[in-house]
């Protein structure tokens, strides 16, 4: 009686099944290249179903190619996916429907999904995670449906209140936390509030329903260093740290490795390091030793820190590098940051839940608790001058990008490629 559709239909990861009516039968039919296939109303597709067939008999959906989607959680859909017999549907089909609904034609008759967020103290324009996440969760409103409230807390000490009292509410599918300072209070709250789904940005707590978001900054760092290497006159590059730990040496690392891959000549300097995440006068001093010892271009990766380190460089007329969001804006010898896709990663989080949601008998594709490592290949970590992110941070922070050289930015998309596929294993700083 089902007849059904499997990833080895379609031919490259670009393409996707094109739905081209719903009608008040038991099918959908689905068009694809090699011919039509019918999806009867298995249990897994009574909820997109039924919204369906209440909100119209029939209508027409132009064809729509899946470079309007290009995040694919599920990853490359070129052929059978591993584990799942051939006519099985599988999860990247359902929630390719889903978006489909949400997005073209008649939408799902539903209310919007609520999500909320605390944001670290800072709150929103601060130009970093704050911002970064806001943008993620606008796109996820528009895309997904959702809607979001959130929290602005003025100090570390109220973060536990605003987890809770989202928790209590128990409205929203699913709590966002901003920031590693956060991780002490969500595990009381978590573990208080065992039903509710939670995820936390840049830090680890280990309860079950919390989703840790975890970025290879030794990748986005790697990206950084390559620009380090190919723009560099003087053969020469530096690096200041905020505190000698594996968490900023998986930084210099990456950033070591990237200007020696893309420049074979080049000398990195050792690093230096402050000490301290909020002396900005002390990363300067820091950052004029390496200028006096030849360095002409510098990655800072500091905190507050940092920005004392950028502001010698653009005094000394040479290139800085920031760090985690883009610090672009800033000043003209600021030419690239690594990055962390924090709104990527939040965006992640939210449509998993949001399937959990509608979907809540799925035993896969939906929110699960747990560590997320992620990072170039991913969209998770990578850098401001990448041609995919340039005019993300350009409208986010309201600025203007010095375009860079044909041959430095296609050394920098190549490494992006190769990281990516796994052609280049970047160095950590964990080992």
């Amino acid at each position: 009686m089902f007849a059904q559709i499997n990833d080895s239909t379609c031919e490259n990861s670009l393409e996707r099944p094109f739905i081209t009516h719903i009608r008040v039968t038991d099918y959908f039919i689905v068009k694809e290249k090699g011919g039509v296939f019918m999806i009867t109303g298995k249990t897994l597709f009574l909820a997109i179903l039924v919204a369906a067939i209440l909100t119209a008999t029939l209508f027409t959906v132009s064809p729509i190619r899946s470079a309007t989607y290009p995040y694919d959680p599920w990853g490359d859909v070129s052929g059978p996916t591993p584990g799942v017999p051939d006519g099985t549907i599988n999860m990247r089909d359902i929630y390719y429907l889903i978006q489909r609904f949400n997005t073209f034609g008649t939408p799902i008759d539903r209310a919007p999904i609520k999500i909320a967020i605390v944001f670290s103290t800072g709150g929103l324009g601060d130009k970093s995670f704050n911002d970064v996440t806001y943008a993620g969760m606008m796109r996820a409103k528009d895309e997904l449906n959702i809607t979001f409230d959130y929290a602005t807390p003025a100090a570390i000490a109220d973060y536990e209140g605003f987890q809770r009292g989202f928790a209590a509410d128990g409205g929203y599918a699913l709590i966002v936390c901003i920031g590693f300072d956060q991780a002490d209070a969500l595990n009381n709250v978590a573990a208080a509030y065992p039903n509710q789904n939670f995820a936390i940005a840049d830090m680890v707590v280990d309860q079950p329903n919390v989703a840790s978001l975890v970025f290879k900054a030794n990748e986005g760092s790697f990206l950084v260093g390559v620009l380090g290497g190919m723009l560099t006159n003087a053969g020469k590059v530096g690096f200041v740290g905020g505190m000698d730990i594996p968490l900023i040496r998986d930084y210099f690392v990456g950033y070591k490795a990237g200007a020696e891959w893309a420049n074979a000549s080049v000398t990195v300097l050792d690093p230096l390091f402050v000490g301290n995440w909020a002396d900005p006068a002390m990363a300067k001093e820091l950052a004029l030793v390496l200028v006096g010892l030849g360095a002409d271009g510098i990655f800072a990766a500091a905190g507050k820190s940092g920005l004392g380190a950028l502001l010698a460089c653009n005094e000394s007329n040479v290139n800085g590098f920031g760090v985690d969001s883009c610090q672009d804006y800033l000043y003209t010898q600021i030419v690239g940051s690594a990055t962390k896709r924090v709104d990527n990663a939040v965006f992640d989080m939210v449509k998993s839940a949001v399937i959990s949601k509608l979907l809540p008998n799925l035993k896969t594709g939906g929110f699960k608790g747990g560590i997320y490592i992620k990072g170039v290949a991913d969209q998770w970590t990578g850098c401001s001058r990448l041609p995919e992110e340039e005019g993300f941070w350009e409208q986010t922070f309201s600025f203007t990008e010095t375009p860079l050289s044909a041959n430095v930015l296609s050394k920098l998309t190549e490494a992006r490629d190769k990281i990516a596929s796994g052609n280049i294993t970047v160095p950590t700083g964990y080992t």
